[in-house]
């Protein structure tokens, strides 16, 4: 197997060098996209992964709990040194590696700002913070005051907004958790 040697570019101050990331995405067996995470991690190291998960509240027994979900299945989210290979992740439950045209697999435009925010989220879209101001909801914290301008409803009962994202040319309606914080001094 050829190595390639990821390009390298100097960090501004410390002259150290770091290698230019790339995002991917890929499409597995819905239900084995943790299992294709981890063989991902073990057998190329200097790739990370993630799934797209959520914190949502969820009504058990009459109480609200918080409960983790997966948000997007099917899909494995991975970011490596520019020169990798994908070709080179293990098989066994991948369907196909996502890529522009058939061609190239890095993301780019929206889909690469996308998948670099889930990346800063860690892959897991925990709960917002959000107070009443009126007759409307203000975001303090959290995933939803990122995507603030893509909110399209909010459910107070429910704790949750839903949200539009938009990933490969497609619109995705999302309902993230939040729960309510008195108003902060001064806003």
């Amino acid at each position: 197997m050829r190595e390639k040697k990821a390009k390298l570019r100097g960090s501004p101050g410390n002259g150290e060098k770091t290698p230019v990331m790339a995002y991917g995405c890929l499409f597995c067996i819905t239900g084995r996209e943790e299992r294709v995470a981890e063989q991902i991690r073990s057998v190329c190291p200097e790739v990370q992964t993630t799934t797209m998960r959520q914190l949502k509240y969820r009504t058990h027994n009459g109480e609200k709990c918080l409960e983790e979900s997966l948000l997007l299945p099917s899909y494995v989210f991975f970011r490596g040194p520019a020169g990798l290979e994908p070709a080179a992740f293990p098989k066994q439950h991948l369907i196909r590696v996502l890529s522009v045209d058939g061609k190239d697999w890095r993301l780019q435009g929206d889909d690469l700002r996308f998948v670099q925010w889930l990346f800063r989220q860690r892959g897991l879209l925990g709960v917002s913070q959000a107070c009443q101001e009126g007759d409307r909801v203000r975001i303090l914290s959290g995933p939803l005051k990122d995507l603030e301008g893509s909110v399209r409803r909010v459910d107070r009962r429910g704790r949750s907004g839903q949200v539009v994202l938009s990933f490969r040319g497609r619109e995705i309606s999302v309902w993230l958790g939040f729960e309510w914080v008195a108003k902060p001094d001064g806003a």
